[in-house]
């Protein structure tokens, strides 16, 4: 059997998802070269190739690539971009939606670039292990280093904190987080709601004006609804609305 390090991995995925019409791949089962045939070509003619012992590789299933997409997209936790990927990847002419859409989130694409790298290698040691050509021990061993990456999430809280800093200054005294997020209730499924606490405070719709602009520039980032309510120090500590109670009361420090 061969040594899976024998075979470039990169390059098998590359042949597993060839379905171009007259391109054929081929492994030397002794050695783990690959090799792409083109019909009509001159060079080794595919009945050649196959008298002398290299083993066709047939391309993957679409199911399979779509299954990618669809596990990809389930756990996307931006929701604006979950939404627009589920549409894009329901009926015909899915692969090209889907692809077109990722181009409006570029972290998101990074992402499944990396995503699908993992999953094609994995597949191909798969391939490698039902072809007889690895074992099965070594297949998994190596399968092992390809773990699906883990979807890199901002710390959304954190990053309002900061902008809300620049603009308040000293006054900002604290930001803390109430609600499903302070209760850690699958937190990307809900508001992130704030509670922006001020050394003084005069109008608290003048206030929340000021906010609009931080506020939404981070809903659109992130996809969440990120929602503020300023209170000053004196209002938190005695807090006299069943609102603000609730509040006050599950708060948690982000800054």
């Amino acid at each position: 059997m061969l040594d899976p390090a024998s075979v470039d991995l990169d390059e098998l995925c590359v042949a597993l998802d060839d379905h171009t019409a007259g391109v054929s791949w081929w492994i030397n089962p002794a050695t783990g070269e690959l090799r792409s045939h083109l019909a009509d070509v001159g060079g080794k003619s595919t009945d050649e190739l196959f008298d002398a012992g290299w083993r066709k590789i047939r391309p993957t299933e679409s199911y399979e690539s779509y299954r990618d997409m669809a596990e990809f997209v389930a756990a996307v936790h931006h929701r604006r971009a979950a939404d627009l990927l589920d549409r894009a990847i329901t009926g015909r002419g899915a692969f090209r939606r889907f692809k077109d859409t990722l181009f409006e989130f570029p972290e998101l694409r990074d992402q499944w670039f990396r995503f699908r790298a993992a999953r094609s290698r994995r597949r191909a040691l798969n391939w490698l292990a039902v072809e007889g050509l690895i074992s099965r021990e070594a297949a998994e061993q190596a399968a092992a280093q390809h773990p699906d990456p883990t979807q890199e999430d901002e710390d959304v809280p954190a990053a309002v904190a900061v902008d809300l800093g620049i603009l308040f200054g000293d006054r900002l005294q604290q930001v803390l987080l109430y609600g499903a997020w302070a209760r850690n209730e699958t937190p990307g499924e809900f508001d992130l709601e704030l509670l922006v606490v001020l050394d003084d405070m005069h109008s608290p719709w003048e206030e929340l004006h000021r906010m609009d602009e931080v506020l939404w520039r981070h809903t659109e980032r992130s996809g969440l609804t990120v929602t503020a309510l300023p209170v000053s120090r004196a209002e938190l500590a005695k807090p006299t609305t069943p609102h603000l109670v609730r509040a006050a009361a599950e708060a948690v420090l982000v800054a």
